[in-house]
This record gives C-alpha cells, structure tokens and sequence, in this order.
C-alpha cells in the first residue's frame, strides 16, 4: 500500500503533490507564503437608510365644530338691591338679567365691573361676556373670556373650557393639552396621531363629540361628510382595502372638490402599492402645485423602494438626495460600482470612497480623496489605506497628519515599510501587538510570533498563532488556539490533525468547510489526499473530480486533474491534457465524469482546428443520451457552416434542452434567423425571450404588418409596465394602424413630450367626439402643463380653446390662450388666434 505525499500550505499557501513514497516515509512538509499581508479595514457593510414612512393625513381631515355648544347661564334669584348684599354680587344679577333680555351693553357694563375687583363672581362673568362676544362674532375676544374663566372652579367651567378649545381650534389649528374626555381626544389626533374613541356622555359638545367618535371609527356623518368619509377612505387604504379606498378617493381628488390634496396623496400610495408607478409619479406631479408637502412625502415613498426609482425621481425633482439614496440602495445590495456613479454624481465623496473600496478600486479611493479640500481624521485614514493598497507613493499623505494625526502617521509609516517588505523597519513603528506579530510571522520567526501575542485571543490573533504553531510542527499547540467557528480555523484544524496521520479526524473537519468558502477548494483536496493515504482511492478520485467540476479556474483543479491522472507533479498545459483525457477515457469508459472528458477533449480539438474529430466525439455524446447531449448539439451548432443543418440542431436544442441551454440556443436560432432575414420565425422567437425581446417582436411584427400580434404584445408590456423610447414610437405605430384605447392611454405616459402630447391630444379629441369635454379638457390643461415644446402644443391649446367656447366658458377659453406658444405658431395659427383674442373677453384672474 502506498500514500500520497503532499506539499501543503497554510492560510493561502499553494498545495501541490510531491512523490509517491512508501507508507512508514510519509512526512508532511510546510512551505510558508512570502508574505501574510496587512490586515484590509472595511467600509461598513451597510449605510444608514432614513426609511421614510408614509403620512398620516387623518389629523388635517379633523374639522373644528360648526356650531359652538354651551351651557345656558342660569337667572340669579331673589330680589334687587340690598343694604347688605355686595357690588359685586349685584352687579353680576344685573348683568345676567340684561343678557338674558338681550341687552347686551348694559350687561356688558355691569359684568365688566366685576373684573375690576376681587370676587368670586368674576369666572362666572367672563363666561357670560365671552358668551355675548361669541355672538357678536367677537371670537377672538370671546376666547380669552373663556380661557379666563377656565382657570378656576365655578358652575359654568367645563363650558367655559370646553368653548374655549373649540374657539382654539377653530382660530389657531390646534387644541391646548387637558384631560376633558372629548378634547384630550381631538389634542391627541392633532398632535399626536393616535385614535381612541371620545366619551361623550359628560361633555357639553355632544354634537361636536359623535362627530369626533365617528371619525376615529371611520363612520361618515352627513354635516361633516367630507372629513368623515375621507377619514373612512384612509382606514380603508391603511387595512389594505386599497380598491374601495381608491373609489373615494378618485371622487374627492377632482378640482373643486374639498381636500383634493388628501385624496391625490393617497392615490399616490394607493398607486404605489399597486406597483403602478408611473400612476403614482403623476399624482406625485400634480401634487407639487398644490401642497409641496405631501409631493415630497409621495416622491420619497417611490424612490426608496429601487434604484432606477430613486434616479427617476431626481430627474424629476432635481434633488441631490434622492441620487444619494439611489447609492445607498445599491450599496446595501452589494452593487458597489451602481452605488460608485449614483455618490459621484449626488457628490457624496464618503459614500462614494467606501463604495469603490468595497470594490476593491483603491486608486479611485485614492483619486477622491486627494480631491478633495477639507480632510477630517476618516478621510485621512481612507487616503492613507488607499494609497497601501493601490502601490501609491505615500509620502505626501504622511505627511499632511504627521502632525494633525501623529498616531496615524506613524501606523501608515510603519505599513510603508512593510509594505517594501521591510517587516525589522516597520516592527520599531507598530505598537498593535497584532501588526508586530505580522511582522515577525514574515521574518519566519514564529517563536515570537507566539510571544507577542501571548494572552491576546481575537480572532485574527489566533489565525495567526494556529499557523505559526503549524510551521514550528506543533499541531497540538495549533489546535489550541482554534475554534470551530470559521471555514479558516475548520480547514487548519483538519490540517492539524492530517500533519499527524489522522486522516479519519482530519476528513471529518474538511467536511464541514463550506464549499463556497475560500477554503472550500483546498479542503476538498486534502479531503482527496486523506482519503487516498486510508487506501480509499475510488473516494479519493470522486473528491478530486469534484474540485474539477465546482472549482475549474482554481489552481487546485489542475493537481486534482495531476491526482486523477497518475499523479503528475506539473499543471497540465493544454497538449498534455488532450494526452491525459484520452489516457483516461480509454481506461475508464464508462466512468460518469467520462461525458465531460470527451466533451472537453472535443473543445481542444477545436480549438486545434481538427472539426471532423470534434464532431465524432459531439455526436457520440447525443447520440449515447449523456446529461451534456444537448451541451454536444451546441457546440456542433457553433462548428456547423450550413445554415439550415445549424437551424435543426439549434432549434432542437431550443425545445427539448433545459433552461439555460434552450435559452442560448435561442439566442443563436434569432442570429441565425435575422442572417437568412426570416422575420417572422425570429418574431415568434423573440416572443418566448425577456422583455427587451419580446419588445423586439412586436417591431418586426408591426414591420411586417402583423398588427394583431404586434397589439397584443404591446398590451402585455403596457401590463408589465415596460419602457423605452423605441418601444413608445413603435406603440404609436401600432395605434395608428390598430386604433387600440389602451395603447393610446399608455402613450400618453410616455417620456417622450412628443409622443405623449400627440397622445393627449387624441384622447381628447376621442373625449370630446364621445360627448365628455370636460374630460377632454383634462388631457389638454396635461399638455399645457408638461409637454410645453412639443410638435402639437399649439394644436392642443387650440383644441381646449375651442372646447372651452364650445362650454360657453368663453374667459376661460381666454385664459387658456394666453398658454400659447407664441415662438411656434405657425401663419395659420397666429391669424386664428389674433381673431380669437378680438373676440374672447380678456382674461382676468377672480
């Protein structure tokens, strides 16, 4: 029996084989790495994103009472004056005796008295001139009569409290703070956005308190009807009842109708759940004129969700933050060089130099912070690590924090040595016992290595402490450091123990390292070499062809070739792996790798021009039903000159191949169709491919006519919400010829202006001929607003003039001339106009 005898290496040492020697020779020999680098910092993993939440609008639905709701004052008893009865008590009787005849100055004479001295009839006095205030219209004045007579205890105090956070309400917006039972409950909806149900049987503003109760439970209440069923809208919208929300929502967002804003707000996020994004970007738009507020709520809420719907939505707002957070999405996704252009272009250098570091693109790192003019400690540290580890010079940078950062100086001091490969320089700088251990580890010195790091147990320190203990041949003393808690530290300790013939407990550890770990390759191989040293050499062979198939530009995927193959102590160029397949498929024939042997033996002989060998070989793998048969049809496909034999083998490949194999035979079936200009075949083709093909299809199609195809196309792109400027002019085609509504209806979203005001202006003119002019005119007021410049601007506002008389609204009609394009009129439309404004009433703003 013998064993295989393995160089290995540690961490990512280069393992290859040795010699075959005899059982009681074996000995493992360490070859140690030039160079255990410098640690990397890294950028944080993931960036803050402010989530931005929808708003809830409920609070500014909440309306003031209509009518104010108090207890009556009450007729003093007994009789008039008195030797012994107070002024103040008098003049209080007299008072309420002449409000109650409704002799309101007297009254106000008398009461106002009060307040001149102390008595205990003053809050009650307020509470009655507050009273006669309100009913001459004197809120603001009855106010602070009512604030007055709420500070106290006296019979009409929870009136008077309660008349005075209404008039608050009504006056200023908002509620102070209390405890009464109804209005502790409308301060808490104003300020506080939270709903809880009013208790209305000991409050003086029943009315006003259903009201309240109805609206915290989304009842609609008919005199405050809007406010209730917009409030009923958004409890319909927030427990996800969006087409029921939507209804009312649509109502309310017409022109004249109250809240417009509200409902245009929650269309927007109706819009938005529902995917419709371009829906939403045009409530989006039509909120900016109208409340700026819920436009940038509504804006934030699109772009968040993607990154193309970040960069549209600054396109639309022009607002640097919605590029950043385009970055910030992409960053978080590990699409750094996305996240790189959206920072550069949003000019957020931090962002943008953690970006490129991530993708290992230190130069640019470099290139941006050297730009930039104010540096803080951060941009040091990133310019300092860049310049490491992209070769740069880094004497300049030295020297701006030699004495700004003295700490950092003599740290990336310390790295420019070791980095020439003077680690005895750079020990005298570092003062991190792991950088010195580094040091000392690449000086060969792994007794100090141990010594440094004596006592020190972080994970790197370990790694570190493991290997040298490896290369002074101490595999006990190496376990001792290691967990099980990296692929690393699993793969050393199955080394470990391989070191000293235990390959049982060796394979156990190598098992365990996941394959798609950098040490999943390695593992896998002295996998392979434990197993061939136990005598299992049909195991062994299965771990190496493993490391072929999962790991083929791995370097050990040549030694596992060399493993399989006789043990060769070269990697195999590629004569002598042509030598080696045929060697070994004449041995084993049937073994299940042979397959993808012969396949890639015919890919060499290809490559060597020898064809007619190749295709012995392809057709013997379909033809003996291999798993690569449709791989082998393939590759024939590619050598095949005559087009129509191509077609066949393509097109088989195409209908009964799997996933991946139909879809490139595909691919290659549309060249080869478009070569010979057979449109129709690489229409219906193009039909079964991504959204980008099927939109190819309908073009040929509409090209050639074929308009029921090229509509129904259009209509499953319009479903999928599919853009780009030559899928819109293709659509216009096809309308032009197929005269589908829905068709039009997308057209007018296009971002052509063109396109979509040509768009608008059909519909409008389809609107007007179905008997809806107001509706028509919806689509033209669109076009004067977002497609100014277009080919059929002028057309359009003539359209809406003519409309506009037509309604009999004639100084509307005037006004809507006034939007006229007068740099783009043609002859025949200046006359027009110039006889309309004669005879239009001039436009004047009410």
């Amino acid at each position: 029996m013998f064993r295989l005898i393995t160089l290995f290496s540690l961490s990512l040492l280069l393992i290859a084989f040795s010699q075959i020697k005899k059982e009681f020779d074996l000995q493992v020999e360490i070859v140690a790495k030039e160079v255990e680098e410098k640690p990397k910092l890294s950028p944080p993993q993931n960036l803050p994103l402010k989530v931005s939440e929808p708003m809830d609008l409920s609070p500014r639905l909440l309306e003031p009472p209509k009518e104010m709701e108090f207890i009556p004052v009450a007729r003093v008893e007994g009789n008039g004056l008195s030797c012994g009865k107070p002024k103040d008590a008098i003049a209080y009787k007299f008072g309420v005796d002449y409000y109650l005849k409704g002799d309101f100055l007297r009254a106000e004479r008398e009461l106002s008295s009060i307040l001149t001295m102390p008595s205990p009839y003053r809050p009650m006095a307020e509470y009655v001139l507050g009273l006669m205030k309100l009913k001459e219209g004197q809120r603001s004045e009855a106010l602070k009569f009512f604030e007055n007579s709420c500070r106290v205890p006296h019979r009409y105090r929870d009136s008077a409290c309660e008349l005075y956070y209404a008039l608050n309400f009504g006056l200023k917006g908002s509620v102070p703070k209390n405890e009464n039972p109804l209005w502790s409950v409308v301060y808490e909806i104003k300020e506080k956005k939270t709903y809880r149900e009013p208790n209305c049987q000991e409050v003086v503003f029943k009315n006003y308190c259903d009201y309240v109760l109805d609206f915290v439970k989304g009842k609609v209440r008919e005199e405050y009807k809007d406010s209730t069923t917009l409030r009923r809208a958004i409890l319909l919208f927030q427990t996800g009842k969006l087409d029921e929300a939507e209804r009312v929502f649509l109502e309310y967002s017409k022109p004249t109708k109250p809240y417009r804003s509200v409902a245009l707000y929650y269309l927007g996020l109706i819009a938005l759940q529902k995917k419709d994004t371009n829906r939403a970007y045009q409530y989006a738009s039509l909120l900016e004129t109208i409340n700026r507020e819920y436009a940038n709520s509504l804006y934030s809420q699109i772009a968040q969700r993607d990154v193309l719907l970040a960069r549209i939505t600054y396109s639309i707002t022009k607002d640097p933050s919605f590029l950043e957070l385009a970055g910030i999405i992409a960053y978080n996704r590990g699409d750094y060089q996305l996240a790189l252009s959206n920072f550069l272009e949003a000019k957020s250098i931090k962002y943008a130099v953690y970006s490129a570091i991530r993708m290992g693109d230190y130069k640019t790192a470099y290139s941006l912070l050297e730009g930039k003019r104010e540096k803080d400690r951060e941009d040091y540290l990133w310019l300092l690590e860049s310049a490491y580890w992209a070769n740069l010079p880094m004497e300049e940078p030295l020297k701006a924090v030699k004495e700004r950062y003295p700490e950092l100086y003599k740290e990336y001091l310390g790295w420019s040595f070791f980095r020439k490969g003077d680690w005895l320089s750079a020990l005298s700088y570092f003062e991190d016992p792991y950088y010195r251990a580094l040091c000392y580890y690449n000086l060969k010195k792994y007794e100090d290595v141990l010594k440094v790091l004596r006592g020190i147990d972080h994970p790197r320190a370990r790694l570190l402490k493991a290997k040298s203990a490896l290369f002074l041949g101490k595999p006990a003393l190496a376990r001792s450091f290691l967990t099980q808690n990296s692929p690393e530290e699993l793969y050393l300790l199955g080394l470990s123990y391989f070191m000293e013939g235990e390959y049982e407990r060796s394979i156990d550890y190598f098992k365990k390292v996941p394959k798609d770990s950098p040490f999943g390759a390695r593992a896998l191989m002295k996998t392979g070499d434990a197993l061939y040293n136990l005598g299992k050499v049909e195991s062994a062979k299965e771990a190496y062809w493993e490391i072929l198939k999962n790991f083929p530009e791995d370097p050990l995927a040549s030694q596992a070739t060399l493993a399989l193959l006789g043990m060769e102590e070269r990697e195999l160029p590629p004569g002598d792996r042509e030598k080696l397949i045929k060697s070994y498929l004449q041995k084993e024939p049937n073994s299940p790798y042979a397959p993808e042997l012969k396949y890639q033996l015919a890919d060499l002989l290809i490559k060597r021009g020898e064809k007619k060998e190749a295709e012995k070989i392809l057709v013997e793998l379909f033809e003996g039903n291999s798993p690569l048969k449709y791989k082998a049809l393939l590759k024939l496909a590619s050598i095949e000159e005559d087009k129509r034999n191509k077609a066949v083998l393509l097109y088989k490949v195409y209908k009964e191949g799997n996933s991946e194999e139909s879809a490139i035979a595909r691919r290659e079936l549309v060249k080869l169709y478009e070569e010979v200009g057979d449109q129709q075949s690489m229409a219906e083709l193009l039909e079964g491919g991504d959204l980008s093909d099927k939109e190819r299809a309908m073009q040929i199609y509409a090209d050639i006519k074929r308009w029921d195809k090229a509509q129904a196309i259009a209509n499953q792109l319009i479903s999928l919400g599919y853009k780009s400027p030559s899928f819109d002019n293709t659509l216009w085609k096809i309308y032009e010829n197929t005269k589908e509504r829905n068709i039009l209806t997308a057209l007018t979203k296009s971002q052509d202006i063109n396109l979509s005001a040509k768009a608008k202006l059909e519909m409008a003119k389809l609107l007007k001929a179905e008997g809806k002019p107001m509706e028509a005119l919806e689509y033209l007021v669109d076009i004067s607003l977002n497609n100014k410049g277009a080919q059929v601007y002028n057309s359009a506002i003539l359209e809406g003039v003519q409309i506009f008389l037509e309604l009999r609204l004639r100084r509307d009609a005037s006004c809507f001339l006034e939007r006229v394009d007068a740099n783009t009129l043609s002859r025949e439309e200046r006359v027009k106009i110039e006889r309309l404004k004669k005879e239009l009433p001039k436009c004047e703003v009410r």
